[in-house]
């Protein structure tokens, strides 16, 4: 009968509901705390950093689309399928990260989301182990490939809809 206040005592110490001090850490009087975000980028500056970001997503998939027009095998289909995920996970990674206008930001974050649902069909297209593995996948990312959420961002930066090769 003696044991359950000892162990309730025990438990109550563990989970932290002892009663401890609570040490906060002060920055000295002569720090400020450095800025939680970066300041949005300048117009100008944001279209260069979109157009820079994009640039290699959009090449790796016009390298999969004249592959897969000119016939070749799904092996090299799947490593330029590889080259999409990868640089499609790398852009949107930038993208995330970058402090986008406010007029923007809406649509930079319409663009993930459905970035977010390709990307693992990227992923499966690039690992794929067989030709029809492979076209399901490259057509369940194409479902979500962004292409009207994209524009809707190069039309908040002042950049022209972006043509397809």
């Amino acid at each position: 009968m003696h044991r359950w206040p000892a162990a309730l005592a025990l438990v109550l110490l563990l989970s932290g509901c002892g009663g401890g001090i609570e040490r906060t850490a002060q920055l000295p009087a002569w720090q400020t705390p450095s800025p939680t975000a970066p300041a949005p980028l300048a117009a100008k500056e944001a279209k260069g950093r979109y157009l820079a970001i994009v640039a290699p997503y959009n090449t790796a998939l016009e390298e999969l689309q004249e592959a897969m027009k000119a016939g070749k095998p799904w092996r090299t289909v799947r490593t330029l399928a590889r080259a999409v995920a990868t640089t499609n996970a790398a852009h949107a990674e930038q993208l995330r990260t970058t402090a986008w206008p406010a007029k923007a930001q809406a649509p930079v974050a319409a663009l993930l989301k459905e970035n977010d649902l390709a990307l693992p069909h990227w992923k499966l297209a690039g690992e794929a182990t067989g030709a029809a593995a492979l076209m399901r996948e490259i057509r369940a990312a194409a479902a979500h490939d962004g292409g009207a959420q994209a524009n809707k961002v190069r039309a908040s930066l002042g950049l022209p809809v972006y043509k397809k090769p």
